[in-house]
């Protein structure tokens, strides 16, 4: 919130009524902002607290095939994604941070040096404090929206980056329990066969 009512009165004196309209209609846009970024700011911390529930349990799921079948692609894509998407939570949390943001209402103590000039000149001085206010929550609300999606969009993408990082683990670690069955080496079938050739 400025400190003092702004300086910026035009030449000729600003109607009484016309500056309670444009006063009123300040605090209109300025209680807007504030509703918009409280629910920008429920929609990024829904996100985020749903992305980190996922993540951990791809992270969960993927140490725990590993476990029972050793096979390392596995583990290395799913902690991947599993990171990948923990990072776009962290982004999506970020968005939901705290910032200085300016809300409609006056300071009391911001009208003491001006208790003695025209009523419109002061409403118009804190009109324009308020398009100040204005420009400066929407370059807030801008900034986080752009975190939001970008988060989102990270956290999204993580599934098929997995899948990705599995297939390129999958041809560098050849001799993975998934490579060596899609060979038939260590098929049920050929398991089977040798167990029951006559001796």
């Amino acid at each position: 919130m400025n400190d003092s009512l702004s300086n910026d009165v035009p030449e000729e004196s600003v109607p009484l009524d016309v500056a309670e309209k444009v006063l009123y209609q300040g605090e209109l846009y300025l209680q807007a902002q504030f509703e918009a970024a409280l629910a920008s700011d429920q929609r990024a911390m829904t996100m985020a607290a749903f992305f980190a529930s996922v993540a951990a349990a791809i992270a969960a799921g993927a140490i725990a095939y590993w476990d029972k079948s050793s096979e390392l692609p596995i583990l290395i894509a799913g902690l991947s994604g599993s990171a990948l998407m923990a990072v776009g939570a962290c982004i999506c949390l970020w968005a939901a941070r705290p910032v200085d943001f300016y809300f409609p209402g006056t300071h009391p103590k911001c009208w003491e040096s001006v208790l003695h000039r025209p009523l419109s000149d002061v409403l118009w001085g804190e009109a324009q404090n308020y398009q100040d206010n204005i420009e400066k929550n929407a370059a807030f609300l801008e900034q986080n929206g752009k975190l939001l999606y970008r988060g989102a969009n990270l956290s999204a993408a993580s599934p098929l980056i997995a899948v990705a990082i599995w297939l390129l683990s999958a041809s560098i670690y050849p001799s993975s329990p998934a490579a060596a069955a899609s060979d038939g080496s260590r098929s049920p079938s050929s398991v089977d066969a040798s167990s029951h050739t006559p001796q």
